[in-house]
């Protein structure tokens, strides 16, 4: 998927917002699927394929793949509480998501049926580990105005 510009981080930060109520600018988010593969070396197969800089769910097996981006907020407790088990989505497009929040030492056991979460864990956990993840941001996001009223 991608947004009206043809770029898959805008339409990530369109999912977030839709999905998970949080406003996030493209600029905000890290592909860490770009960043863990900029140091791999690229053999003659995966140019003569064209790979794109993203997980395959199924290499193989079909074309699909996606690219793994990372966005860090800083929430109010009052905030985080708000979000838990918000029904979301586009119902007229057949979406029905509950948002689950779970700390981030349980990720791998919350979610344990999801490659995607998994595979995030993974190489949110290897860039942290060399340093090429960014601090978490000092200010604090600002609660929604539904929050209040």
């Amino acid at each position: 998927m991608v947004d009206d510009s043809g770029s898959l981080a805008g339409k990530a930060a369109e999912e977030i917002k839709e999905e998970a109520h949080l406003q996030v600018k493209e600029n905000q988010l890290l592909n860490m699927s770009k960043l863990a593969l900029s140091e791999v070396v690229t053999d003659d197969f995966s140019k003569a394929e064209a790979l794109q800089d993203a997980m395959y769910p199924s290499p193989g097996g079909c074309d699909e793949f996606i690219p793994l981006f990372l966005c860090q907020k800083r929430l109010t407790r009052n905030h985080i509480n708000w979000l838990k088990g918000r029904a979301t989505g586009l119902r007229s497009e057949g979406e029905k998501i509950n948002l689950k929040l779970v700390p981030l030492n349980d990720l791998w056991k919350e979610g344990g049926r999801d490659g995607k979460a998994l595979a995030a864990l993974a190489l949110y956990e290897g860039l942290k580990r060399e340093g090429k993840v960014p601090d978490m941001p000092a200010e604090v996001e600002r609660e929604p105005e539904e929050l209040h009223g």
